[in-house]
């Protein structure tokens, strides 16, 4: 039993490891067939990865409504494994964490509404697209009203989510709801979101937030963004932003960009007394992004270059951190109940056995590494503004041409894609 549970979490890693090699060179049948193989799916207490990964693979397979169905059911896991079983609980106070049901990472569960989002706005369907983003905030409220207020996370509000909802209602023509999230969206980014992007304010939302007021003359508010970010919005008038909300069109591409950073195990070892203490939490560092060549190609004109919107291998890292100390008080009580195991093993059947049942302790001492590995790492947002009409343009994710598209354009009108890489 006690290989079987040290097995299923330290293996996990190594079982999916040729899925992630499949998915990431774009072969989605065999990535769905090497997970069916690696046993994820019968190990009852990985079946909220199970579905994280499976509907991820589906979603680029192109199969929307099982990516969905499963991502529903993921999210409803998630919720359902908030309150761990007497029994689960039990065995993970005595042998580790990975031991019990993998109930998600909080990053994770806000995820799941992020990617239905996207997915919903590639398939056109604003209205459900906009109720997703507005659970991304929500779940986060949620998530962290159960923490003491010491130890919420930092991560407690989304830019992204924040931007998509204006967008959507821009492409609406509900100005004041544009307002209000864009508003929201670029506090977010100037303050406790900034961590989470590559780059500064992404210009899209200020230049978005510029026009909305300026059809609405809330001249008091546009003087103090005009004020803020000239270079931005540059020599635009406010009659000649209203005109080009009016006049004007938008294609608006929202990319997926690479994995996510795998979560890894760091562990400190303390000699106290005769027995061998070890901490091991997981972590996870952030890396670098490659992002060359995405954004929006119009055939023979302009290159509209993506940008950074949110970051999720930091949020990742800072929600793992946070997590971090909230862990101690219940790895610390761990510890000391697997120390008096070991000196009553001791007392009983003498120091070799008390040596062996130290090494025991230390080893099933592991953090959990488990975690949903085809996540994203980063989220961009392309929006190029033109004029009404026929256009033609490719769609660059990382460089790679992932569609080529050719769309008529009615004035005043915000067309919304999806891609990735």
């Amino acid at each position: 039993m006690l290989l079987g549970i040290l097995g299923s979490c330290a293996s996990y890693s190594e079982k999916i490891k040729e899925m992630d090699q499949a998915y990431s060179a774009g072969q989605y049948d065999r990535a769905l067939e090497s997970l069916k193989a690696s046993g994820v799916m019968e190990n009852s207490q990985d079946r909220l990865l199970w579905r994280l990964e499976a509907a991820t693979i589906l979603d680029r397979k192109g199969e929307p409504e099982k990516s969905r169905k499963l991502w529903f059911e993921a999210d409803s896991i998630a919720d359902e494994l908030y309150t761990v079983s007497i029994s689960k609980t039990a065995t993970s106070f005595v042998m580790s964490d990975g031991s019990s049901d993998y109930e998600g990472e909080d990053y994770e569960k806000v995820a799941i509404h992020a990617m239905l989002a996207h997915q919903y706005i590639g398939l056109g369907k604003l209205d459900e697209a906009r109720i997703e983003a507005r659970k991304i905030n929500n779940k986060l409220v949620e998530l962290n009203q159960k923490y003491e207020e010491k130890t919420k996370n930092k991560y407690s509000d989304d830019g992204h989510a924040r931007y998509l909802t204006g967008l959507i209602y821009e492409a609406r023509g509900e100005w004041d709801s544009a307002i209000i999230d864009y508003t929201k969206g670029l506090e977010l980014y100037e303050t406790a979101f900034a961590p989470y992007i590559k780059g500064s304010v992404p210009s899209g939302l200020v230049q978005g937030l510029y026009r909305v007021l300026s059809v609405r003359s809330r001249e008091e508010r546009i003087k103090t963004l005009s004020a803020k970010y000239k270079k931005i919005i540059g020599p635009v008038t406010v009659s000649q932003a209203a005109q080009s909300s009016r006049d004007d069109c938008e294609i608006v591409v929202i990319h997926e960009l690479g994995m996510i950073a795998p979560k890894k195990a760091k562990d400190f070892i303390l000699p106290i007394g005769n027995q061998i203490i070890r901490f091991s939490f997981p972590e996870l560092t952030p890396r670098s992004i490659y992002d060359a060549g995405t954004g929006v190609q119009i055939r023979g004109g302009e290159f509209f270059r993506a940008e950074n919107t949110a970051y999720l291998d930091a949020i990742a890292s800072d929600t793992l951190e946070d997590r971090r100390g909230r862990m101690v008080a219940k790895q610390m009580t761990r510890l000391v109940a697997k120390a008096v195991l070991t000196s009553q093993v001791e007392q009983k059947f003498g120091g070799l056995a008390g040596l062996a049942a130290n090494v025991v302790a230390a080893a099933t001492e592991t953090a959990d590494t488990r975690s949903w590995t085809t996540l994203p790492q980063a989220f961009y947002v392309t929006r190029a503004r033109l004029p009404a009409g026929d256009h033609e343009f490719s769609i660059k994710t990382n460089g790679k041409i992932t569609a080529a598209k050719h769309v008529s354009l009615k004035k005043g009108q915000i067309m919304m894609f999806r891609s990735f890489d």
